[in-house]
């Protein structure tokens, strides 16, 4: 232990504990066993093994923890807080009472191992944590953030040492005025790797609030750093060591400037575009990290400078970033995380709560008046500047989160004796109390689908006869690209029914913090981009058609989970009468399966259920645009077929089909699926509507639109599917309307056979594996979302 920077009054305050004898073994340590069952007398002796009983403490940890998070996450808990109440379960709070769990399962000569451990989990997420960081992007933000950033360091400080400055008398009497000035400076971090994970885990990344709350933490962060290395230096009074110290910092900081990250850039120029990053370069990056770490040790200053300033010099993204995120953070999150928090947490014991509350009563103030405070400062610029109450709240709370590293420091203080047992209960017991209060406040005040909803209709019924309809078209992959232009082509458009389209290239967020929205408008596309093939090919489908056609193309680089919010968000800002998303289903040319991505059809669903405008989710069997290859006298006429059984779904479906075939050499069949006999309860102003839609249909030939309308009655889903099964070669597209969920006597038993039931009864049924067509699908949804 390193008394050095401890204070000498909290040595004669606490003289018995720091002379506390503790007696180990000297003989060499026993590392692994030769199993369980090698002494049959005493079983219970392998865990005299380091390798074994650090095994079965790994596991008894990750199994507390994974099931109190199975019951939580369901309201709103973070993983974190789950990871605390797992270390309260097994530490001296509750099941660390029990003789057998101190002296067997967590002995006391094994801390050192497990600690080591969760001492490399706290770094490493910290570095990675700056790896993913694009301070660039997360500054451009505004009067909030600055104000706010600032405000939520010094007000607090502010606060918490006016409290202080009441009781100084008292404080000096018991010896604990410098105790209770490290607590209130601890409670004055606001940690960007805490916000980041916070706001990745309630899924708020790439909304407007989470890129407020990454930018303000940022600031925070930035000043929490000076804050610490003041406090250091305060704490090494000595000025040979303070000038050491400070020494020590410039250096290493110059020499990450000047030679590691020269050498990160050598590693990028060396990695060949789309080749992975070689090993042996991050291997060499992360011994790099964890020697900063010793360094900053040895010269005694804060141990976090180190990977946060090497990880600030790796650019995020790919190739680099990513390749470091991909390779270390499954391991660092899943294994070393949970050990490091739940290791710490088995130090505290909220008993002491309870016996000692007069003594610690003032503390609870010390932590409470700080984080109001913090809260404060930044309802107060939000609020200011306009933003929405509900909004400013959240922000608010968010911006008020307590984890990882501010843990970490709560741990060093009381392992160097800077803080007592109960004064880190009273820490632990506010963290924990404030990262479940967080999480459960944007839980139920947060409606991620009140920014969907749109203040006016954007459908393509309500757009009128000659005006442009605006496509939003989704690209999750390459071979989307093909697919989505002939589709885009069949729709014919001209100077009569214009497109505005714009193309969302989607890419999965990998090695950053912040996801980013790219447009690519009046750019020149560069063959490094991602989306490279994407706007190439785009802007040769607009030049093709330049008198009917206009594209805009973005890439929005997002984690997988939160995808559906950039497609929402960007057609509410584009004004689009529709969505346009591929299924997650691909055929070959053969007519066979060739892939099924999960999670493509997760994204699909989730803008199916939240758009704020009209969506169709398409996918083309390979018959569509067979004929382009012929020249335009030779051309021979798209046969599009629109399935009718009634409903808003299928109504805008008859909307689209009838704009596709106006004006153009596509003949348009509309099959109207009656059933035999009328369905109990059927609304009498829905069938009136779509009575309505049929004859207006019918009227359309006189509008130049080249269609063919049929009749048949059926009795039930068997008799529908059967009937549509024998006209599916006849056409090269079928429009559906989605109808999720609408029950009648059309589909009546087909949906148990369900294979896709997000695309409808009728679009399921056209999707199936053994529904042999190959035929394009188009499943229409109109607007669900409005205000």
């Amino acid at each position: 232990m390193d008394t050095n920077i401890v204070k000498p009054e909290f040595l004669a305050k606490n003289a018995s504990f720091v002379t506390a004898t503790f007696c180990f073994s000297l003989d060499p340590p026993m590392i692994n066993s030769h199993g369980i069952f090698n002494n049959t007398d005493s079983p219970a002796d392998f865990l005299k093994f380091s390798l074994p009983l650090l095994e079965l403490q790994i596991a008894l940890i990750c199994i507390v923890y994974q099931a109190i998070h199975f019951f939580l996450k369901h309201i709103g808990i973070t993983s974190f807080v789950s990871q605390i109440l797992a270390g309260l379960v097994l530490g001296p709070t509750c099941l660390g009472r029990l003789d057998f769990m101190r002296r067997v399962i967590f002995p006391h000569d094994s801390q050192e191992v497990i600690s080591t451990f969760a001492l490399i989990g706290f770094q490493m997420f910290l570095f990675l944590s700056a790896v993913k960081l694009d301070a660039g992007v997360v500054l451009k933000s505004g009067k909030i953030v600055m104000f706010s950033g600032i405000g939520i360091v010094i007000l607090p400080l502010l606060s918490g040492f006016f409290v202080v400055f009441l009781n100084v008398a008292n404080l000096s009497a018991t010896k604990t005025l410098y105790e209770a000035g490290i607590v209130v400076i601890m409670q004055c971090f606001t940690t960007l790797s805490i916000i980041a994970h916070v706001l990745d885990e309630l899924n708020l990344a790439n909304t407007e609030i989470g890129r407020l709350a990454l930018s303000t933490a940022l600031i925070g962060d930035m000043l929490c750093i000076v804050v610490m290395s003041v406090t250091i230096a305060t704490v090494d009074s000595s000025m040979t060591n303070m000038f050491v110290g400070s020494t020590a910092i410039v250096i290493y900081i110059l020499a990450a400037v000047f030679i590691f990250r020269p050498s990160v850039s050598w590693i990028m120029r060396q990695t060949p575009q789309g080749s992975p990053v070689e090993s042996t370069y991050i291997y060499f990056i992360i011994i790099v990290v964890i020697a900063s770490e010793i360094y900053f040790k040895f010269f005694r200053q804060g141990q976090c400078i180190g990977p946060l300033v090497l990880g600030l010099f790796i650019r995020a993204g790919s190739p680099l970033g990513s390749a470091i995120i991909e390779k270390f953070e499954g391991f660092v999150l899943g294994v070393l995380m949970p050990l490091a928090v739940t290791t710490s947490i088995l130090r505290a014991d909220l008993s002491l709560i309870l016996w000692k509350f007069s003594e610690i009563k003032l503390y609870l103030l010390l932590m409470a008046l700080p984080s109001i405070t913090k809260f404060i400062s930044c309802l107060v610029p939000a609020l200011y500047w306009k933003m929405p109450i509900v909004d400013s709240l959240i922000f608010s709370v968010i911006m008020t989160s307590r984890g990882n590293m501010e843990l970490t420091a709560y741990i060093l203080a009381r392992d160097i004796l800077i803080v007592t047992d109960d004064v880190f209960a009273v820490l632990v017991l506010c963290l924990l109390i404030n990262s479940t209060f967080v999480g459960i406040f944007v839980k139920y005040f947060y409606d991620p689908a009140r920014k969907y909803a749109g203040y006016q209709v954007r459908n393509i019924r309500s757009l009128k006869p000659k005006s442009e309809m605006r496509i939003l078209t989704c690209i999750y992959k390459d071979a989307n690209i093909t697919s989505t232009l002939k589709l885009l082509d069949s729709f014919h458009p001209n100077v009569e029914k214009p497109l505005d389209v714009y193309v969302l290239h989607l890419l999965q967020l990998i090695g950053r913090d912040t996801p980013i929205l790219i447009s690519h408008e009046n750019r020149q596309p560069v063959n490094e981009s991602s989306s490279h093939n994407v706007i190439i090919a785009f802007n040769q489908f607009k030049q093709n058609n330049w008198d009917s056609v206009s594209v805009s193309a973005f890439t929005a680089i997002s984690p997988l989970k939160s995808m559906n919010e950039d497609l929402s968000i960007l057609a509410l800002d584009k004004i689009a009468s529709f969505i346009l998303l591929p299924l997650h289903r691909r055929w070959s040319i053969h007519g066979s399966i060739i892939e099924e991505d999960s999670n493509i059809r997760n994204i699909n669903c989730k803008v199916l259920e939240k758009a704020p405008c009209s969506v169709a989710v398409f996918f083309d069997r390979g018959k569509l645009g067979r004929r382009s290859s012929t020249t335009v006298s030779e051309a021979v006429p798209l046969s599009i077929c629109m399935i009718f059984m009634g409903g808003s779904d299928d109504r805008e479906a008859l909307s689209l089909a009838k704009r596709i075939a106006k004006d153009s050499n596509a003949n348009l069949t509309v099959v109207n699926l009656l059933p035999s006999i009328r369905a109990c309860g059927k609304n009498p102003e829905d069938e009136m509507i779509d009575s309505w839609a049929m004859e207006n249909a019918k009227r359309s030939k006189e509008n130049g639109v080249n269609l063919r309308y049929k009749e048949q009655m059926v009795k039930d889903g068997p008799e529908t599917a059967l009937q549509i099964h024998s006209i599916v070669d006849e056409f090269d597209l079928f429009l559906v309307g989605r109808r999720f969920g609408v029950e009648s006597p059309q589909t009546l038993g087909l949906e148990k056979w369900a294979e896709i039931p997000e695309l409808g009864i009728i679009g399921d049924l056209l999707a199936s594996k053994d529904f042999n067509t190959r035929a394009a699908v188009l499943v229409v949804q109109e607007q669900k979302q409005m205000k």
